[in-house]
């Protein structure tokens, strides 16, 4: 048996994380079939609106600072940053409640649908606990706690599908109580297991070390929250302008959607990612490149994808409808039709972390602004030509097209090359 395991301490690791995600994975796609006769494709949309805004609404609250915990030497000082974030996340998300208590009727008047007014409540506790496990999430992965990452994200996945199993009756409101509960569980599970090897550590840190860390890293915030928050909006964007544009049930069959294929890129692409990002730092870091580590990382993921992704657009449409329900099958023609941009999206998002290794965050801000507009016009050329799948089609050739220009800049800067 022990010759069966892996013996490099890359391909470990990555097993490691492969088990933990994709059992975290396997939790709510095993539930789907019975979520989906549970609630509705319009239901599903709204959810998904309220995690497009969550998600683009983290960005905001972390400042990006996240990605400055691998960079340090001193794990003293990836501490504080670590540290910062946390106290980002919950004085940001502190004003975000704030602004909901006082302006939800016009910000819903601006998002176009008062059936979200009862969710706008539910985004700040949601901002604070996706800030505060983003923080905890990169400092395990410095460390190379991959066996903690494993089990928080098994945690917050079990936990969330059965909250959203049984909050069912609450209408409106259950899958994101379900959500909210699933983020609760996994941030207090990090939490303890940091608290409980780390202690010693976390007792030293001190504020005004974490200010002037603050100061060292700010092209992060003055960067990258613009540019994430691009990228962010770049995939939430079928989402906002599906639910905008078309209806709410085109967003909820998108939703399903990307729960399904989202499996294999977050169980393997993931592992892959994480492992990488950290390796990659390393390299970096002490000789000026990770060009190995790279190329390594991008056969791995080109030979376990072709194949998988093939055999799924043949099949998705079919799979849909008996998964899920007959009123399902719509899903599965989106999914036949995103089947490449999800590709794409697998093979180029690991590797894109290179960006931050090599601290090109401008060129990540204009290649996300880039992204993002391509996007919008894609939607929009398709709500002109009244046909939702044609501003599928759209969306996949446009970012197809800048997944491979991704590509190309992230593996100059692997080799070192910064020129650009």
């Amino acid at each position: 048996m022990r010759k069966l395991l892996p013996q490099s301490r890359y391909a470990r690791n990555v097993l490691t994380l492969m088990t933990g995600t994709g059992l975290a994975q396997a939790i709510p796609i095993a539930i789907s079939p019975i979520l989906t006769r549970l609630y509705s494709p319009e239901e599903f949309g709204l959810f998904a609106f309220y995690m497009a805004v969550v998600s683009i609404a983290v960005v905001l609250v972390t400042g990006r600072y996240e990605q400055a915990i691998l960079l340090p030497r001193q794990d003293r000082d990836a501490g504080h940053i670590a540290a910062l974030v946390v106290l980002l996340s919950a004085v940001v998300s502190a004003y975000l409640l704030l602004l909901v208590i006082l302006f939800n009727s016009q910000i819903v008047l601006f998002l176009g649908d008062p059936k979200l007014a009862p969710w706008l409540y539910w985004v700040p506790a949601s901002t604070f606990l996706m800030g505060t496990y983003q923080g905890l999430n990169y400092w395990s992965n410095r460390k190379t706690q991959y066996k903690r990452l494993a089990i928080s994200r098994t945690v917050q996945s079990g936990s969330a599908a059965l909250a959203q199993l049984s909050f069912a009756r609450v209408e409106g409101l259950g899958l994101v109580a379900g959500q909210v509960t699933g983020q609760v569980f996994a941030t207090s599970v990090m939490a303890r297991l940091i608290w409980r090897e780390d202690h010693k550590l976390i007792r030293t840190l001190r504020p005004l070390r974490s200010l002037a860390l603050a100061r060292k890293y700010i092209n992060f915030p003055k960067y990258l929250i613009v540019a994430h928050g691009f990228n962010t909006a770049s995939g939430q964007m079928p989402v906002l302008l599906l639910n905008a544009l078309f209806s709410a049930a085109s967003a909820g069959f998108f939703t399903l959607t990307q729960r399904v294929m989202g499996a294999p890129m977050a169980l393997v692409a993931g592992a892959l990612g994480d492992v990488f990002r950290q390796e990659a730092s390393q390299a970096y870091s002490h000789q000026g490149n990770c060009l190995a580590i790279y190329k390594k990382t991008l056969k791995r993921l080109l030979l376990i994808s072709v194949l998988p992704f093939l055999m799924f657009f043949f099949i998705a449409p079919d799979m849909f409808a008996f998964v899920f329900g007959g009123q399902w099958r719509i899903a599965g023609e989106y999914a036949q039709i995103l089947t490449l941009k999800f590709f794409f999206d697998f093979v180029a998002g690991p590797l894109s972390v290179m960006f931050m290794i090599a601290q090109k965050q401008r060129l990540d801000l204009l290649w996300q602004m880039a992204l993002v507009s391509m996007a919008v016009g894609s939607f929009y050329m398709g709500f002109w030509l009244f046909d939702v799948k044609l501003a599928l089609v759209f969306y996949v050739v446009s970012c197809c097209c800048m997944q491979m220009i991704n590509v190309a800049m992230s593996f100059r800067f692997a080799k070192g090359d910064t020129a650009i």
